[in-house]
């Protein structure tokens, strides 16, 4: 009998091993304070190719952070799989904003600042709109980390000099536009704390009589020669890969600023134009209803449209003055027309707001479209 209850104990024991967990069992518990994170849907994100000089790259990551400053301290919410063969990638993640950031780094797939020899791209469009249901063609081509930033002595003790020479495919680029942020708060749009004149034709810039701080450097140049304005193809955008750069009293600190084609870094349409099927259209014109060239619409999340970049902007309009804004998502928007970007509207430009409501809004639903958001503007004089 003492046997056979043993017996009966052991296979129970046993079956209790095999038995499939009840609900509870072997499953972390989700405190009250715990936020569930966004839900990553299949078939939403980018998918792309990563590129440097025009020769495809296998074996690079594209690298996705919910903030700028995540960027900054190499937290990234997701990571691609290393590029192929002929150097695609595709990354699925939860709609809304993103930074990205292709990188390829001798030391592998963690996330870390490049060292020399190592390659590097920052998405000129960030943050990108991740849309529900769609993978968003978003390309990279990579620069080279060919040396660190230079210190040498700086007769003016009191400031420091920050100088060095803009390139494009390896050779110098003259009419560039180098600006100087002390923060990424504006995405980088706009003028800047501080700015050099445009590049020479060996593309050395210069600025001097700064401040000892950290200072993120980007490089612009525009077909059409404007000094501002959003970039569109044909156009080159540079990011320094060691942003940002300590300028020490005291000190001349030289660095090399590679820039990229428009259209090679992000193909042949830019994600804040691409159709996302949620648009506000109209037409743009002046006090006497003539079609305004170079002007474009833009669409603020929040009443005050100053001091800040839009959240969402159109193409220039095109010869009738038309313009479509694509938007991530539905709700509240508030739109204006202006003929510049960045800061406040300035004299000579042309400006306007949408005045068929008070407060300059429209809404509409996810999927919807409004059309007929005519704007009016007039230039602004001394």
């Amino acid at each position: 009998m003492k046997r056979l209850s043993i017996l009966l104990l052991a296979a129970l024991f046993t079956a209790a091993l095999h038995a499939p967990a009840s609900a509870g069992q072997d499953t972390p518990a989700t405190g009250a304070g715990d936020v569930a994170a966004p839900a990553v849907q299949p078939g939403a994100g980018f998918e792309g190719r990563v590129v440097w000089e025009g020769q495809v790259v296998a074996g690079a990551h594209v690298y996705a952070y919910k903030s700028f400053d995540d960027l900054l301290n190499h937290r990234p919410s997701a990571v691609s799989t290393a590029t192929a063969d002929n150097g695609t990638y595709k990354m699925d993640l939860p709609a809304g904003k993103i930074f990205l950031v292709a990188k390829k780094l001798a030391a592998g797939e963690a996330d870390g600042p490049p060292a020399v020899g190592d390659y590097y791209s920052f998405q000129g469009s960030n943050p990108v709109t991740v849309v529900a249901g769609v993978y968003t063609h978003v390309g990279f081509a990579l620069v080279k980390k060919d040396s660190e930033p230079l210190y040498t002595e700086n007769p003016d003790q009191g400031s420091g000099t920050l100088t060095g020479v803009v390139t494009y495919m390896g050779e110098p680029l003259e009419g560039a536009h180098v600006s100087l942020f002390l923060d990424p708060d504006s995405d980088f749009r706009g003028m800047g704390y501080s700015s050099a004149p445009p590049t020479r034709k060996d593309g050395r810039f210069r600025v001097d009589f700064l401040p000892q701080s950290d200072y993120y450097v980007i490089a612009r140049k525009r077909a059409s020669g404007a000094g501002s304005g959003p970039l569109t193809d044909g156009d080159s955008f540079g990011y320094y890969v060691d942003n940002p750069v300590p300028v020490k009293d005291g000190k001349v600190v030289k660095i090399e600023v590679e820039m990229l084609s428009k259209a090679g870094e992000i193909g042949k349409d830019d994600s804040l134009f691409r159709n996302t099927g949620t648009q506000v259209a109209g037409r743009i014109t002046d006090k006497k209803g003539n079609v305004v060239k170079g002007v474009y619409a833009f669409a603020y999340e929040e009443k005050v449209m100053a001091h800040k970049r839009p959240s969402f902007i159109s193409r220039e309009v095109n010869d009738d003055g038309r313009y479509v804004i694509n938007l991530s998502k539905g709700g509240v928007y508030y739109i204006g027309a202006r003929s510049s970007y960045g800061d406040s509207p300035g004299i000579g430009e042309w400006y306007g707001r949408y005045d068929v409501t008070a407060d300059h809004s429209v809404e509409l639903k996810t999927g919807g479209r409004v059309d007929g958001v005519d704007i009016s503007v007039e230039q602004i004089l001394p």
